[in-house]
């Protein structure tokens, strides 16, 4: 059998585990509000590819991220558009400096095309301390730094200021802003781009509009920085289906707006269930909770009553992260939580 090249071989291959639920809590996955009555497309054309460009689809997201159409890639889903810039500017022994924990996929991709990924731990309380990024980028000088925001799995939000103390700091390097939580924070810096032409900010349909299914991410940048990236971006990278139901859902944004707002409205009831049941709660701008839980094995006893979070260990600690559902999701999981804690003590 030929040999994969050293960089992937050593790679785990991602699989989704099928586990039968009945609530959901894992995945960090919007409602299905938007488009749960289908949609017609009245012209449609499967035997020809898709608008490459994405032009319609682009327009609509320029009018909603307040840019121009000719700042945004699109691309399946943000992931695939920050392993597109990794790849893009990254040769074998580059550099790419960012907090951890953070979103996994950071060093998969470094991994992929021979680049060391750097990570630099975040405060006990699961900040991130910018002034440390910072003075690591000097040392390090790495070719890209990536900032999550709401961060992944944590749920911390960098201030404006910050971010911008880091552009302002950091210019020999190209820095990824990833938001796509950040529609539950309403704190992007996506303005910042002419400003800065070494930002790009990442950003997805997948959360706040609940449309994960349909792998749509958007790349925002300067013009230039785009027509960069544009070198190396896959043709008909995005189908047709995905194009149509993305412009028909941003045809809605007050329906996205009334969304957000009851988020935010059940992650602060969540998040107050779970501190009264002894949980520590880290302080969230995302449509997730991060906690550190009273209960040994939660993961798993939850999973066995049909309910779905994540388990994170960090630094030989068990932590959890717990997606925001609708009133009736949240108020299973309280259930089942009690009933789990409840049976512990009668065990005592």
């Amino acid at each position: 059998m030929i040999k994969l090249k050293p960089s992937v071989e050593k790679l785990q291959a991602y699989f989704v585990n099928d586990i039968p639920y009945r609530v959901k809590l894992d995945a960090n996955e919007g409602s299905n509000y938007l488009l749960k009555d289908g949609f017609k497309i009245d012209d449609f054309k499967p035997n020809l590819y898709p608008d490459s460009d994405s032009s319609i689809l682009r327009e609509k997201m320029a009018v909603y991220y307040g840019c121009k159409d000719e700042n945004i890639m699109v691309g399946n889903g943000s992931s695939e558009l920050i392993n597109m810039v990794i790849n893009a500017f990254c040769d074998k022994g580059d550099k790419v400096l960012s907090f951890v924990p953070s979103f996994s996929m950071y060093q998969t991709y470094c991994d992929l095309c021979g680049a060391e990924y750097v990570g630099i731990e975040c405060e006990k309380d699961f900040s991130q301390n910018i002034d440390k990024l910072i003075a690591e980028a000097e040392n390090i000088n790495p070719k890209i730094v990536i900032l999550c925001s709401p961060n992944n799995p944590t749920g911390y939000v960098t201030s404006r200021n910050e971010v911008m103390k880091l552009l302002d700091s950091v210019k020999n390097s190209l820095i990824i802003l990833d938001e796509a939580y950040i529609d539950f924070s309403e704190n992007s810096a996506a303005d910042l781009i002419d400003r800065y032409e070494n930002l790009v900010v990442m950003r997805t349909l997948s959360k706040a509009f609940g449309l994960a299914g349909l792998r749509v991410g958007a790349m925002i940048a300067c013009s230039e920085m785009i027509n960069y990236v544009w070198k190396v971006k896959v043709p008909y990278n995005l189908n047709i289906l995905s194009q149509y139901a993305a412009e028909t859902a941003l045809e809605n944004i007050h329906r996205v707006k009334d969304y957000i707002r009851q988020v935010k409205a059940l992650r602060q009831e969540l998040s107050n269930s779970l501190k009264e049941l002894d949980f520590m709660v880290y302080d969230s701008g995302s449509n997730f909770i991060f906690v550190k839980p009273p209960v040994e094995n939660l993961f798993e006893k939850l999973m066995g009553c049909g309910v779905l979070i994540r388990k994170f260990s960090y630094k030989g600690e068990t932590y959890n992260r717990i997606t925001v559902g609708t009133k009736e999701e949240n108020s299973i999981l309280i259930e089942e939580i009690k009933n789990i804690m409840e049976a512990e003590n009668e065990n005592r």
